[in-house]
């Protein structure tokens, strides 16, 4: 092993200082842009992944965040206009706690805290703002815990308080959102903040909220009695035609198997309210008050047991009443049609060889036995005049099988940059490979012809039977040159001694004599 290394060593050394100017620094200049490659691209590969640690900061705080990072020598950047503080992946959550136990970041949002500092001498009017300063700042944190919402600003006006009712000023808000990337509020979510904020100051009405988002397009709007009611029926019908379906669906997915059904419920509710009064009189009389007064009557001075009295009766009767009071419900289902769209069998049989997928329609008596299935599921009733409808129909691609739920397994994105490093580390190999083995090429070609040059002279001495020492190796610039002259004055003394033997003999004789002395 050695043995082989220096002899390449050798080999290299020679053919290096064969080389011109030109390809020394051409081979220099490669061996160095190699190695830097590498180094390039093991630091690049080393290079930490950086994770968000905050956003959507004020300047304040990303000041003092920087400064503690600073202080600890972890590496940072900065994104998103400077809302945005980027680190190390690894250090993420471990720097979150340690600048949470500092008070980092610190709340650019005002809220209650503002009263727990000492506040001596402070005026009403100065109270009366800061209170006012601190419901905002509460009212501004709890909208931003919604996920769609990435800033808000909420702004109350309570009017002074006046001396007459009718002067009194109503209290108003408006609430300013800005929305993440894509994101919309339901009408729902948009009257729960209204709601919300009116909750949360004293005389305030919803109606008095107004919500505008980042492109000043007006998202709230006043609920008067009609407009809350009938939002609230749209909900109830779809509450209620959403249970029917889901109702249904689950019972023809247990028979048909899963895709094989569709159920579309409409229904119809009755918010009628009516209260009705009924009064019923009883054609029997009855006694409502009944009195008898007796009067005696006696003459004076007659002592006779005889005495004249008078009786009188008095009876009052009335009509018999009933008052009957009914009050009837909102909401009731008035009418019900349903829609289910069945899809037919299919079969798999064996055709030459091939598998073919035949369809047939299902029987007028599966139509039959799954209408009743269905009517008995929403509870149909002929009297409101509903309505079921059942068609046999084919499905789009209803052979294409279900769908298989991914597993979590190899991804070559979880491994995208380790690939990369290891390329680019087996391309500098290969670089640094061939550099070594074009240099044992021309290591060799430039032996080869020398020994080709020697080997001759000595074969030449040996036919005239002297020995002449090997000539030095060829130490010229330009050594193709020298191969060349070497090999024409080569082929020259070959037929030299061919052709004339003797006289080359007494030549070499006279070389060894001058040689001698």
């Amino acid at each position: 092993m050695a043995s082989s290394i220096s002899g390449y060593s050798s080999q290299l050394t020679t053919a290096f200082k064969r080389f011109t100017l030109k390809q020394k620094l051409g081979l220099v200049m490669s061996i160095i842009v190699s190695i830097a490659a590498l180094i390039m691209l093991v630091t690049w590969a080393n290079k930490p992944t950086y994770g968000v640690l905050f956003s959507n900061l004020e300047p304040q705080d990303a000041s003092k965040i920087i400064s503690k990072l600073k202080q600890q020598s972890v590496p940072y950047q900065i994104g998103d206009q400077g809302k945005t503080l980027l680190v190390p992946k690894d250090k993420v959550y471990e720097l979150r706690l340690q600048l949470a136990g500092q008070g980092l970041p610190q709340s650019s949002i005002v809220g209650y805290d503002i009263f727990d500092k000492p506040s001596f001498g402070m005026t009403d009017f100065t109270e009366k703002v800061n209170y006012k300063r601190a419901l905002e700042g509460e009212l501004e944190k709890t909208i931003l815990q919604l996920d769609e919402v990435q800033g808000t600003s909420v702004h109350i006006v309570i009017p002074e308080k006046a001396l007459f009712a009718s002067q009194q000023d109503k209290t108003t808000a408006s609430v300013f959102l800005k929305l993440k990337d894509g994101a919309t509020l339901s009408p729902s979510e948009i009257n729960g903040i209204q709601r919300l904020v009116a909750s949360s100051v004293e005389g305030l009405h919803p109606n008095e909220v107004t919500i505008v988002d980042s492109h000043g397009n007006l998202l709230s709007r006043k609920h008067d009695g009609i407009d809350a009611l009938t939002s609230s029926q749209y909900d109830a019908e779809s509450k209620v035609e959403s249970y029917l379906s889901n109702k249904t669906q689950s019972m023809l997915d247990g028979v048909l198997g899963p895709g094989n059904a569709i159920v579309r419920v409409s229904a119809q509710l009755n918010f009628d309210q009516t209260d009705k009064t009924t009064e019923q009189y009883d054609p029997n009389s009855v006694v409502l008050s009944e009195q008898n007064m007796q009067q005696h009557s006696a003459v004076p001075g007659d002592t006779s047991t005889d005495s004249s009295s008078q009786t009188n009766s008095v009876t009052n009767y009335d009509v018999g009443k009933t008052v009957e009071r009914t009050v009837s419900g909102t909401g009731n289902i008035e009418r019900l049609s349903v829609a289910v769209l069945v899809n037919g069998k299919y079969t798999a049989i064996d055709k030459n060889g091939h598998s073919l997928v035949t369809y047939s329609p299902r029987s007028p008596q599966e139509l039959a036995e799954l209408t009743d299935l269905v009517k008995t599921a929403i509870g149909y009733d002929q009297s409101r005049g509903d309505q079921v409808s059942v068609v046999n129909m084919p499905f789009e691609n209803s052979n294409r099988g279900y769908r298989i739920k991914e597993t979590p397994g190899f991804r070559i994105q979880d491994y995208s940059e380790k690939i990369v490093v290891l390329v680019a580390m087996i391309g500098a190999v290969v670089v640094f490979l061939s550099i070594f083995n074009r240099l044992r090429k021309k290591g060799a070609e430039i032996s080869e012809p020398i020994a080709v040059l020697t080997q001759g002279k000595t074969t030449a001495s040996m036919a005239t039977g002297h020995i002449i020492e090997r000539p030095e190796p060829v130490q010229a610039a330009e050594y193709s040159e020298e191969i060349l002259k070497a090999a024409k004055v080569k082929d020259d003394v070959s037929g030299y001694i061919q052709n004339k033997p003797l006289d080359a003999a007494k030549l070499l004789k006279v070389w060894i004599t001058d040689s001698g002395e």
